[in-house]
């Protein structure tokens, strides 16, 4: 990185991200994840019930600036995952990673932790399924240079985090903590990875 330039980081995925962009537009305190503007420029690319499958039908998935963004931070699978078998949500995640680091150019991939969701808003097994997932994403990026997977904090303990839909991360004013964990995990994790 020359000197003085700044380190761009993108955000990608589904609707979590979507939400996440929509939040922290709405409040300026959060711009930039909170990060230093004269070091960083955050940015999002996202789009609610995103796939790997309706990914290339997306263009803005597909055209990336020049030069492209230092750092990446994907969340997505878990709406891949209500359709399609464990192992292909792997696959899909860690070649994607691949084609952003190789293909596109991206210094740093962060493949963000899946999370559960409420049973009675998704299909028998999905959160048995994301422990799975999650694990093979931990143990596939540890032999990838420049591919991290990354496990969000504040969690994990209970479902708490879930908004009404069962689905998605709460992002009421009640609830604003549980959505500003997000910010806090992702923004630590760009920190760590940037160095």
């Amino acid at each position: 990185m020359a000197e003085g330039a700044k380190i761009h980081v993108r955000l990608m995925g589904h609707s979590y991200i979507r939400r996440l962009g929509e939040f922290i537009a709405a409040n300026e305190n959060y711009a930039n994840l909170q990060l230093d503007n004269t070091r960083y420029f955050v940015d999002f690319q996202a789009r609610g019930g995103l796939t790997f499958q309706r990914l290339a039908q997306c263009a803005e998935f597909t055209n990336f600036p020049k030069p492209p963004p230092d750092v990446c931070f994907l969340q997505m699978g878990g709406n891949d995952l209500c359709r399609v078998q464990p192992h292909k949500v792997v696959t899909d995640l860690l070649s994607y990673a691949q084609y952003l680091r190789d293909g596109v150019g991206i210094k740093n991939v962060i493949v963000g932790q899946l999370l559960r969701r409420q049973p009675w808003a998704t299909r028998p097994g999905y959160n048995e399924d994301v422990i799975y997932v999650n694990n093979k994403l931990k143990e596939g990026t540890a032999t990838l240079e420049n591919i991290y997977y990354w496990q969000h904090r504040g969690f994990w303990t209970d479902l708490s985090y879930l908004g009404r839909d069962g689905v998605h991360i709460e992002g009421t004013s009640r609830h604003m903590k549980k959505y500003l964990h997000s910010i806090h995990s992702i923004r630590i994790a760009v920190l760590h990875h940037s160095r």
